[in-house]
């Protein structure tokens, strides 16, 4: 994944270049700039890929219904607290004997152990997730072979109602997130940027002239 670090110094590059090529070759000819001035904007059109890499997540299942046992969080059974998001299954995690849990970049994973029966209310809930690059979770590309389940997708969290639903230990569900685009950084400042060494290097050139 490209860094704003990165786009900086490439665009830094393509200014000190464009600067280069100004006073150089000034002649009244501005079209000579063109092909300079179309490299800044297409840097500028550059963007990163959103992951969850490095960042703290929260993932806990949740009574949503009292049954005789109150709302909230369940605990004592996994996914008890926030946890960093790492590559692999470095940070697997495990509720109870049910499933196993594992996030990465752009994607979760589920995967059942064993047979389940969930009762009324309960529900899956995936938060605080802060993708790398400001960009906003806008959906959930599912792959799964359960059947019965809600799905509820927010800016910076997903939840899977698991309500009455059951299945067997082949039970598994997937989803990659689909996030918003964010440019790094945005095309407008970029194009200033350039066209402000371009002006620059006309003012130099039109005082050497004179002199």
């Amino acid at each position: 994944m490209l860094s704003i670090k990165l786009y900086i110094q490439a665009a830094l590059y393509v200014t000190l270049r464009l600067q280069e090529n100004y006073e150089n070759n000034y002649k009244g000819d501005g079209m000579k700039l063109l092909p300079l001035l179309l490299g800044v904007v297409l840097l500028a059109d550059a963007r990163a890929d959103a992951s969850l890499l490095g960042d703290t997540v929260d993932a806990g299942m949740y009574r949503t219904i009292d049954t005789g046992r109150g709302v909230g969080r369940i605990t004592g059974f996994g996914l008890d607290s926030p946890f960093v998001v790492e590559s692999g299954s470095a940070d697997r995690k495990g509720y109870s004997v049910a499933y196993t849990l594992d996030v990465d970049a752009d994607r979760f994973a589920i995967d059942y152990r064993n047979s389940f029966a969930w009762g009324a209310g309960i529900v899956f809930r995936l938060t605080d997730l802060d993708f790398s690059n400001g960009a906003l979770l806008q959906s959930l590309t599912v792959d799964t072979n359960m059947v019965g389940y809600g799905l509820t997708v927010g800016a910076d969290y997903v939840e899977i109602n698991w309500s009455g639903v059951s299945g067997t230990r082949d039970a598994y569900f997937n989803g990659q997130f689909v996030t918003s685009a964010v440019p790094e950084p945005g095309s407008t400042a970029m194009l200033a940027l350039g066209l402000a060494v371009v002006g620059a290097g006309a003012a130099r050139a039109r005082r050497a002239r004179r002199g």
